[in-house]
């Protein structure tokens, strides 16, 4: 039961099994995986693949009028009369890519309507979220290791994180949404930078700046991974080091740059297919407002704060009394780099993110959290465990509970106050 990989498999099995019997058995969930945002990632796949079509004309004739059984989304915006685009990245597509040429492939092969929004095609973007699962809960242990974890307090965070937190939620229900996507691609990249970090050559630069370039394309904001890459080093002097001794080698800083513009690269060509200039700011309207953070609101409001839906990572603040103890730096460096994440993220003009359970978009920088959760759990006593690993049980139940709630429209979408979740506090459990 000490072996990681088999609770990894554990929970991919949990899953698999959750979304068979609540998605694919389910005669309106089968149909609404791919809704909102998700429409206008996926709608490339279609676009290149079936309709070739960037300017999405099938929006009206396919998802409006033939697919009525799912939730419609208008994810086009015009830049005048004959130009039109989406503003979501091309990542997530990607992404998606060959688990949307199976669905399509056997669609085909099988005589079935591959129009690319039949439920089959709906059923194949949960299995890439739960592949991405499997890519992220594997490199998420490896960057673990890397920090000493031992292999009980890593199961331990890696599974009440999965369950207790909107993480589960956002792989198993609204799996075309970026966030598992960013999850596995982030962890993936800083396993590979911890190997270059001992293995400076240009083959391994070029897998960094691949992941690189993919991270960006998944969410441009995502690049803010970089801040968090002196946590692998004891100082700041021996980061610097690493910076000027092996990354500014020119090989190595060459083979980085190429290999992220190739892939960041694909968004411009899409941008010049589908308006014939190379770059707009597709987010029209849409801005971080530097100046006004709520930082506050962001991490304490009933409405979407952090700690208030994924109270998990409290512990992990506690935790960073044992990580000082470690290294001073790592552990400093954390909060700075951490409060600064927080802080351009809480200045977004709608710093809730809309409709969302919890505070979607640190679902990829649990791994951060993970690693004080684990000092706090390895280094306390064992009397302070006894109180520790119960309460944190009672807040993945809870976790558990609230995705629940939001599934079923009881935990509100987007304007939860502090009189409606009393109302709903442990219900049904408690009426």
């Amino acid at each position: 039961m000490k072996n990681y990989h088999f609770w990894v498999v554990l929970c991919f099995a949990i899953s698999l099994l959750f979304v068979c019997v609540a998605r694919f058995n389910h005669p309106v969930h089968k149909h609404n995986v791919v809704i909102e945002d998700a429409k206008g990632y996926y709608a490339h796949l279609p676009g290149i693949f079936i309709y070739d079509d960037l300017n999405f004309k099938f929006n009206q004739d396919i998802e409006y009028h033939k697919h009525k059984e799912t939730r419609y989304t208008d994810y086009r915006y015009k830049l005048d009369k004959q130009r039109i685009f989406t503003k979501y990245y091309v990542g997530t597509a990607i992404a998606y890519a060959p688990f949307f040429l199976i669905a399509h492939g056997t669609s085909r092969a099988m005589g079935w309507d591959s129009d690319g929004y039949t439920a089959w095609y709906h059923g194949w973007i949960v299995i890439a979220a739960l592949c991405y699962l499997l890519i992220a809960m594997f490199f998420i242990g490896k960057v673990l290791d890397f920090f000493g974890i031992k292999q009980w307090a890593k199961i331990f965070v890696v599974v009440a994180s999965f369950f207790g937190t909107n993480w589960f939620y956002y792989t198993t229900w609204e799996s075309g949404m970026s966030h598992i996507y960013s999850t596995a691609v982030i962890a993936a990249f800083l396993y590979f930078f911890i190997r270059f970090k001992h293995d400076s050559n240009w083959r391994q630069a070029i897998v960094l700046g691949f992941l690189l370039g993919f991270i960006v394309l998944l969410r441009p904001s995502n690049l803010f991974v970089m801040v968090f890459l002196p946590l692998f080093f004891n100082s700041w002097s021996a980061f610097w080091e690493f910076v000027k001794s092996k990354l500014l080698k020119f090989k190595v800083l060459l083979s980085v740059l190429l290999a992220f513009v190739a892939v960041v690269s694909i968004q411009f060509i899409i941008y010049k297919i589908q308006l014939g200039q190379w770059f707009i700011y597709g987010y029209i309207g849409e801005t971080f407002y530097l100046s006004k953070p709520h930082i506050s609101e962001f991490l304490f409001s009933i409405r979407k704060g952090f700690f208030i839906y994924t109270p998990l990572y409290v512990f992990s603040i506690i935790g960073l009394k044992f990580w000082y103890g470690q290294s001073r730096f790592q552990a400093i460096w954390w909060i700075v780099a951490m409060f600064v994440h927080i802080y351009v993220l809480s200045s977004w003009h709608m710093w809730w993110y809309g409709g969302t359970l919890g505070t979607r978009v640190m679902v990829e920088y649990y791994v951060f959290w993970m690693i004080p959760l684990a000092y706090l759990l390895q280094s306390i006593k064992r009397t302070h465990l006894f109180w520790v690993i119960p309460l944190s049980i009672c807040f993945v139940l809870n976790g558990v509970l609230q995705q629940y709630q939001y599934r079923l429209g009881i935990l509100h979408w987007d304007s939860m106050t502090w009189d409606m979740y009393k109302d709903i506090f442990l219900f049904p459990i408690v009426k």
